[in-house]
């Protein structure tokens, strides 16, 4: 008995794993290839960087970044394969999975003027994904945490792949609160790629009910969304929401400070972020009394008015962005900002695909425990 209740956890322990590893790769794709623009014919022969020197120079901070980087996909790529495949295997397999992803995005640079193709960062690349694979193992649903981590998943949310996106998409939304972006909590801003008009001209009044506004509605369908794959949004689920934005406020805290290098780590929080986290808080409240299809349009719908209204927003002059930053120094700051901000750009129009997906779910059974 004791054998039949842990596998249908063991088999969503991997799909869970699996899409978390295709979300990570697209955001690991989108930091490696932005701004995508000026592409170019390859100046040498292709594929001449794996064959180049050492390079001279070589940071430790670089070097660094791009090992953490591709750790989370080694670990997710061979936690997905060990349902079927054997550690040894999986752990192999996913080491290549990040060497050849790696090698294929170096080879694409190269068409890019933005862009260095690196031997070294594929090395690099390569080694980050291999100590990724060799931890995921312990996290398998054959041993114990793997085993308890399944158990709670099966406790509070629905089963499938509907629920593992969103709780996937939870977890990506709150890395990407590392962004400094212009507004808090506001993901999905394209300004800086699409020159999208103005909504109104800027004046500290109408902007502070803006920045309200987005943060509200992310809030609401950030709320609404987790709720809706939740098998009873009750006490549980708002102490757990709860949990997700103290997490979140401390990220952007440690963001304020290590990129920024701003000298208040609260700087962040603004009368507009508060009344926004106030707003959301009371829209939830109405919302989740609602059956999951109703939290979920209502989830898609925030989400889609929220970016509409931050790509709308004029640029505040009183916050320019720290000259650090501008003047290309700490590359490897530049780096991480990259990547976070790549998260960070792809996470509303993911979670709104994810909410247009879970709205035809009809049955309900599968919410009761």
């Amino acid at each position: 008995m004791l054998l039949e209740s842990q596998s249908p956890s063991a088999r969503r322990g991997p799909s869970l794993a699996g899409t978390a590893a295709l979300a990570y790769s697209l955001v690991v794709v989108y930091a490696s290839l932005q701004p995508f623009s000026g592409w170019r014919a390859i100046p040498s022969e292709f594929g001449i960087f794996l064959f180049e020197p050492w390079p001279r120079w070589i940071t430790v901070e670089d070097v660094l970044f791009n090992f953490i980087a591709y750790v989370p996909l080694g670990f997710l790529i061979a936690l997905s394969l060990r349902a079927k495949w054997s550690a040894p295997a999986a752990v192999a397999a996913s080491a290549l999975a990040g060497a050849l992803l790696s090698g294929a995005l170096e080879t694409v640079q190269q068409y890019l003027p933005s862009r260095i193709a690196s031997n070294v960062d594929l090395l690099v690349n390569a080694a980050g994904a291999l100590a990724g694979a060799l931890v995921a193992p312990l996290f398998s649903p054959q041993q114990p945490p793997g085993r308890a981590l399944a158990r709670l998943r099966s406790r509070w949310f629905i089963d499938g792949l509907r629920g593992d996106a969103v709780l996937v998409l939870t977890g990506l939304w709150l890395l990407a609160q590392l962004h400094t972006q212009a507004v808090a909590f506001g993901n999905g801003d394209l300004r800086g790629i699409f020159s999208t008009p103005a909504l109104f001209v800027f004046s500290p009044d109408a902007y502070l009910a803006a920045e309200a506004g987005v943060v509200a509605l992310n809030v609401a369908g950030l709320g609404l969304l987790l709720a809706g794959v939740t098998r009873d949004p009750g006490p549980g689920y708002w102490r757990a929401l709860a949990l997700l934005f103290a997490c979140a406020c401390a990220l952007k805290a440690a963001a304020a400070v290590l990129v920024l290098q701003a000298a208040n780590p609260w700087s962040w929080l603004t009368p507009g972020v508060l009344f926004g986290l106030a707003g959301g808080t009371a829209a939830l409240l109405l919302l989740v009394r609602l059956p999951p299809r109703g939290r979920m349009a209502f989830a898609l719908l925030a989400l889609a008015a929220a970016v509409a209204l931050l790509n709308g927003i004029p640029e505040n002059p009183y916050r320019p962005a720290p000259a650090h930053l501008l003047l290309g120094r700490a590359s490897h700051i530049l780096s991480f900002a990259s990547m976070i901000r790549a998260l960070s750009d792809l996470w509303p129009f993911l979670a709104m695909f994810c909410a247009l997906l879970c709205l035809p779910l009809r049955d309900t059974a599968h919410y009761r425990s």
